[in-house]
C-alpha cells in the first residue's frame, strides 16, 4: 500500500476518509492539528515554544511543523501513514520531501479532495464536532450522529466550530485554495497527485481512494 498525503479545502472530509483508512487498512492517521495540540501539552523546548505561539495567537511557523512531522514519522517507521493538514505551503512541501528522503523515500500518493465552494459551505453549515476529534454532519445521512447532539464514539456533547460561519469560511476557503495551487503543481510534476471528486457518497469516495492506494 502507498502512504497518503491528503490535501483539501475546508469540509472536504479528510477526517472521515482517514478514519475509514485506519479502520480497514491500519493506517496511522497523522493530523497536523492534533500533533500541535499534543506537543503543546509537553514540557519540552518544542512544546513550550508551540504553547507560547498558540497563546499569542500566532501561527506556528513552517520549521516547527516540519520538525513535528519528522519526529512523528521517525516514531512510526515501517507503518503506513495517512497525513492530513500538511503541507500547507510550498516551502513545507519542499522540506517534507527532504524528510521523506531521510526516511528512505517511502512510496506515497497525494490525494486532492476536490470540493466546490458552495458544496463546502453547505457541509460546514451542518457540521458538528466532538472534543474526541470525531466529526458529524446533520445534513448527511451517513454522517449524522445516532443520537442528536451526542457523539457516537464517546458520548460527549457535540458542538459547532467557532470558525464555521460564512465570513470565516470564505477567508479559509480562498486562502487554502491559493496555497494549494503551487503545492498541487509541485506534486503533479512528480507524478504523485490524484484528484478525487468528493461531492458524492462517502463510501463511493472511499472506494475510489482504495483503487489508488492499493498496490497491484
Amino acid at each position: 500500500m502507498k502512504n497518503i498525503i491528503l490535501i483539501a479545502p475546508p469540509a472536504a472530509g479528510k477526517g472521515t476518509q482517514s478514519e475509514l483508512l485506519v479502520k480497514k487498512y491500519g493506517y496511522v492517521h497523522i493530523s497536523m492539528g492534533d500533533l500541535l495540540r499534543e506537543e503543546s501539552t509537553k514540557d519540552t523546548e518544542l512544546g513550550n515554544e508551540i504553547k507560547r505561539l498558540i497563546a499569542e495567537g500566532t501561527l506556528v511557523n513552517d520549521d516547527l511543523t516540519i520538525e513535528l512531522i519528522r519526529k512523528k514519522l521517525n516514531s512510526i517507521k515501517g507503518q503506513h501513514f495517512c497525513l492530513d493538514g500538511f503541507p500547507r505551503t510550498i516551502y513545507q512541501a519542499h522540506e517534507f520531501a527532504k524528510v521523506l528522503e531521510e526516511l528512505g523515500n517511502p512510496d506515497y500518493i497525494v490525494l486532492y479532495l476536490d470540493l466546490s465552494k458552495d458544496a463546502a459551505y453547505a457541509r460546514i453549515n451542518g457540521r458538528l464536532i466532538c472534543s474526541c476529534g470525531k466529526s458529524y454532519n446533520i445534513y448527511d445521512e451517513n454522517l449524522k450522529p445516532k443520537v442528536a447532539g451526542i457523539c457516537d464514539k464517546c458520548g460527549k456533547e457535540l458542538v459547532k466550530r467557532s470558525d464555521d460561519n460564512a465570513e470565516s469560511f470564505k477567508v479559509r476557503y480562498e486562502t487554502v485554495l491559493n496555497n494549494f495551487a503551487d503545492i498541487k503543481k509541485f506534486y503533479q510534476e512528480q507524478g504523485k497527485l490524484e484528484t478525487v471528486n468528493v461531492e458524492r457518497d462517502v463510501m463511493e469516495i472511499f472506494h475510489d481512494i482504495e483503487k489508488v492506494i492499493v498496490d497491484d
